[in-house]
């Protein structure tokens, strides 16, 4: 094989920011592995090891621009013991990724340290895995944020599109204290444009009937609850505390 030639191409690889395809190559060269290898065995080879990479470094940006709390949570790991009563027919459901698909969304209700957090974490991971765009988020960090910008421009529309195009959205910490009108416009603003386009995950200690109460037990309040839970895959975990 011309030397020339293929430096030429490893060069041309390399621009063409294909640096795997380029190492690959060159590795085949230098190990003689070319005359063993038809064309077809070659191009496979060089198209497999970039694609694998550039699948891999998406998932890796996908899970770093999540921000999720518990980057090691994964479905495989989560604790089936009888206590915590987990329905694992729900469980293996959403493992499918057919919420994402079809727009439903998950609710994980469960006292204080029972592992909403670590589920709907182990959601995030497996929903970049998949190439989801994911965030996680406490609910008081997004109603800051909108107070933030309020304070700063008057509109909270950068902080509701920012949250709103995530394929999926988690919110922790969801109506566990009461919130000011404001505090469930934004809310309801938020749900609103996500409701049938994307996935929304929320964790509670509370029961639905309490966010209710919590929103101000108004037509917003209901409004707000029918953009959650109809149609919802919903857990509820039970067991002591894991902290």
């Amino acid at each position: 094989m011309n030397k020339t030639k293929v430096e030429d191409i490893i060069k041309r690889f390399r621009e063409m920011r294909l640096p795997v395809m380029a190492e690959t190559l060159l590795n085949i060269i230098e190990e003689g592995k070319q005359s063993e290898l038809s064309i077809v065995d070659i191009l496979d080879l060089l198209t497999s090891e970039e694609y694998i990479s550039r699948k891999n470094n998406t998932i890796n940006r996908l899970k770093r621009n999540a921000k999720l709390s518990q980057h090691g949570a994964h479905l495989e790991e989560i604790d089936y013991s009888p206590e915590r009563q987990l329905n694992k027919s729900v469980l293996d459901q959403l493992h499918t990724n057919d919420y994402i698909r079809y727009h439903r969304n998950v609710i994980l209700l469960g006292a204080c340290g029972t592992g909403k957090s670590f589920i709907a974490n182990a959601l995030g991971n497996h929903a970049c895995e998949s190439s989801y765009t994911t965030f996680y988020s406490r609910l008081f960090e997004f109603l800051d944020d909108c107070h933030q910008e309020y304070l700063m421009t008057e509109s909270i529309k950068k902080t509701i599109n920012k949250y709103a195009k995530f394929d999926v959205l988690i919110i922790d910490d969801f109506l566990i204290s009461s919130v000011q009108e404001a505090e469930a416009q934004r809310i309801f603003q938020l749900l609103e444009y996500r409701y049938g386009k994307k996935s929304t995950i929320v964790c509670s200690q509370l029961e639905p009937s309490e966010w209710h109460i919590n929103l101000g037990g108004s037509i917003l309040a209901d409004s707000i609850l029918d953009r959650i839970i109809p149609s919802a895959y919903e857990l509820i975990l039970f067991g002591e505390s894991n902290r």
